[in-house]
């Protein structure tokens, strides 16, 4: 520990795995265990043994402090005392105070947990592998969870205790040798890539090509690039599409999705939870959408497979920070199949066509704009006073039921809207859509070189609409 009292690279406890080599086999062998999950997972972005900890991953997080979050891992080869477990967790603790909101979780790697303690492996695999499925309904799991803290605090007190129950797992993995962690290495490669058949001498060759790689990187970040080019020069073939990603929105009805970079929208969900304010949906939507997107500009990464559940200002969002004129294409996920926005229209098809009525007159210096699919937003606003000479209304009494389709009506769209702007010297819009979510990602999508736009949305509480996201 530093005088300062925080964790550093140079005191003798970071050091402990480069002066005790003994386990350094077990260490690297549980890290690429683990790597080929991290392969798949699109926020993963650099692996390093022997760091502040045995083992260290690091992801994109477009929510955290600094963008970014570690799962840190101490891997113990020899049997622990209830003692050692202790002194682990209270080093993962050390950390997060010194540290705090960088790590994603604290894991301890060993073969075996004293007897008194088995319980902590037991319990949290219990909780961890439930999770998922209890997502939607978090009353269930809560019950679950007190009683997994309440225990955790009556062994180590209630600060240690607190600690462990909410940020800690621990793991039990067999100190075998080179031959079983080789089997757990293709064991994974099997589960995170069920559709390449890999002939196990090509898995041997990308096993044994990552543990060299590893020894010569101790205590150095290796990059996700890196790693997939030893893995794929060793199976003799591309294990992912590096220029292709999925993105999972979360709301209040679905879970989490490790395959995906993850959107929470859950505090966006509506339903008879009311929407946030509109500086909320600018910080806390609008921020970490936009970094997404430059992060995946950054890596090269133009094509992206969009899924989950989300409202239409979330979907209008999503499109538009993810829109093709900062060169994405998207496959936005539907019950008839994905829409790919690179679907285009073409001549010899037809397609439903709007039926537009202009604004007369703008709304102070905004064009108020009302797009309804089977729906017709502007009888609301009308009926809270709005002049509908005011509005430019855009409605179609038809389902929209292909990609291409999608794409022509967005294109017709919004020749009409920045028609109508441009005639009535419109600094601004105001949006009110009411359709399907696929469809509001489409808008968003193609919302390109457009004026500032504050998106509203229904609150069917209190059945009016409520300003949400802007786009600007």
């Amino acid at each position: 520990m530093s005088d300062s009292g925080q964790p550093t690279l140079t005191d003798r406890q970071a050091l402990g795995g480069i002066i005790a080599l003994d386990g350094f086999d077990y260490q690297t062998w549980d890290g690429l265990i683990r790597l080929p999950g991290w392969l798949i997972n699109p926020t993963f972005e650099q692996l390093m043994f022997e760091g502040f900890d045995d083992v260290e991953a690091r992801f994109f997080a477009p929510y955290a402090p600094l963008g970014t979050l570690l799962d840190r891992y101490q891997a113990k080869s020899a049997d622990l005392e209830p003692s050692a477990v202790k002194t682990v967790f209270e080093t993962f603790q050390d950390f997060e105070r010194a540290h705090p909101k960088s790590v994603r979780a604290f894991t301890l790697v060993t073969p075996r947990l004293p007897s008194s303690l088995r319980w902590v492996v037991r319990e949290g695999a219990r909780l961890r592998n439930a999770r998922p499925f209890y997502a939607p309904f978090p009353d269930v799991m809560a019950a679950s969870d007190a009683k997994f803290f309440e225990r955790c605090v009556d062994e180590w007190g209630e600060d240690l205790g607190a600690f462990v129950a909410s940020r800690v797992e621990a793991f039990e993995r067999a100190a075998g040798g080179r031959d079983q962690a080789l089997h757990g290495f293709c064991l994974e490669f099997g589960r995170a890539f069920p559709g390449l058949d890999v002939p196990s001498r090509q898995l041997e060759r990308a096993f044994v090509s990552l543990c060299e790689r590893a020894a010569q990187a101790r205590g150095t970040g290796i990059q996700r690039a890196e790693l997939l080019d030893i893995v794929e020069t060793a199976v003799d073939r591309a294990v992912v599409d590096r220029a292709k990603t999925a993105v999972h929105v979360r709301s209040d009805r679905n879970g989490a999705d490790e395959t995906a970079l993850e959107i929470d929208a859950s505090a966006f969900s509506g339903g008879s939870t009311p929407f946030p304010e509109v500086e909320t949906w600018s910080k806390d939507l609008m921020r970490p959408l936009v970094s997404t997107a430059s992060w995946f500009a950054a890596r090269g990464i133009s094509r992206i497979s969009l899924r989950g559940s989300y409202r239409l200002s979330t979907g209008l969002a999503l499109g538009w920070a993810l829109r093709s004129g900062v060169g994405f294409e998207l496959e936005i996920a539907t019950r008839e199949g994905a829409w790919a926005t690179d679907d285009r229209p073409r001549a010899d098809e037809d397609y439903p066509a709007w039926t537009v009525t202009e604004a007369e007159e703008l709304d102070g210096d905004r064009l108020v704009v009302s797009v309804g699919v089977m729906r017709y937003p502007v009888d609301t606003l009308v009926s809270h006073g709005q002049d509908r000479h005011r509005v430019l209304d855009g409605s179609i009494a038809v389902p929209i039921t292909s990609a291409r389709a999608a794409q022509h009506l967005v294109g017709s769209l919004k020749q009409a809207i920045t028609a109508n702007a441009s005639r009535l010297g419109a600094r601004a819009i105001d949006l009110y859509y009411a359709g399907p979510a696929a469809f509001a990602v489409a808008i968003g999508h193609r919302w390109n070189a457009m004026l500032p736009t504050q998106l509203f949305e229904f609150l069917p509480a209190n059945q009016l609409y409520v300003a949400t996201a802007r786009l600007e």
